[in-house]
């Protein structure tokens, strides 16, 4: 399952594989078109979710990060309603997560982590990619934040014996799942 489709658009393939590249490695299904009567082609025929057409040098880094930010608005906005699986249900219009019947308290950004990894089951997240996704590319924090966020989304979810689901795999990163 990929995050979403883009249409990377620059007529140097240097830069193009470049950004194209980058955008792969956060999990998008990307692909690359070097001018404009290949690229509406390429839009009538794929529909992506988003298209980046490179008209001067720009630093990957920032090119990367608002891709990512347009792409999380647009599926935080179409997700709109309401993300179950097993007996975990996420509320995204009124903010409330309900596990077997039970309201449970979540701090902001395990609320997040929980509803990204729900809405993107059975694929596995590096924590540099959960940091870019549920904590945003400009945030100053470390690679193990992630850690102690998925150690206290367990520890919610531990008395329902559904803590199983976030799973650990070891040397890639962590998943939800509902295959134990």
């Amino acid at each position: 399952m990929t995050l979403a489709s883009i249409l990377v658009v620059d007529d140097d393939a240097a830069t193009r594989k470049l950004i194209a590249g980058g955008l792969r490695e956060l999990g998008h299904d990307v692909s690359e078109s070097d001018c404009a009567g290949a690229t509406l082609v390429g839009v009538q025929g794929t529909q992506p979710d988003l298209m980046i057409l490179i008209r001067k040098p720009t630093e990957l880094p920032e090119l990367l990060g608002r891709a990512d930010d347009g792409i999380a608005n647009q599926s935080e906005h179409n997700s709109g309603q309401v993300v179950s699986a097993g007996g975990i249900t996420v509320d995204n219009v009124g903010h409330r997560v309900v596990v077997d019947d039970s309201y449970v308290s979540l701090a902001p950004q395990e609320y997040r982590l929980l509803l990204f990894l729900l809405t993107h089951q059975d694929r596995v997240f590096s924590r540099d990619q959960l940091l870019g996704h549920v904590w945003g590319r400009n945030a100053s924090v470390g690679l193990r934040t992630v850690d102690v966020h998925v150690r206290r989304l367990r520890s919610v979810l531990e008395p329902f014996d559904y803590d199983k689901y976030l799973q650990t795999v070891r040397g890639s990163g962590y998943r939800f799942s509902l295959n134990v």
